[in-house]
């Protein structure tokens, strides 16, 4: 019985001693891929008017944004 014991003790022992697997974040799909890419772009377009002023009018809005509103 102490066989027993201590065989099931030299077994078990190094078994619990695993660390548990790393869970990794599964890729990003294409189609989540695309609305990070378009949400990053809409939160430079909204503080680009702070961060390049100098390719704005007045209005700070682009020469070629104002293209209905001109005529």
């Amino acid at each position: 019985m102490k066989k027993l014991i201590l065989a099931m003790l030299l077994i078990a022992t190094p078994a619990l001693a695993q660390p548990e697997p790393q869970v990794t974040k599964a890729p990003l799909t294409d189609r989540e891929r695309v609305q990070a890419d378009r949400a990053q772009a809409a939160t430079q377009e909204k503080d680009a008017p702070t961060a390049r002023p100098w390719d704005r009018g007045a209005d700070g809005k682009r020469p070629w944004d104002r293209g209905a509103q001109a005529k």
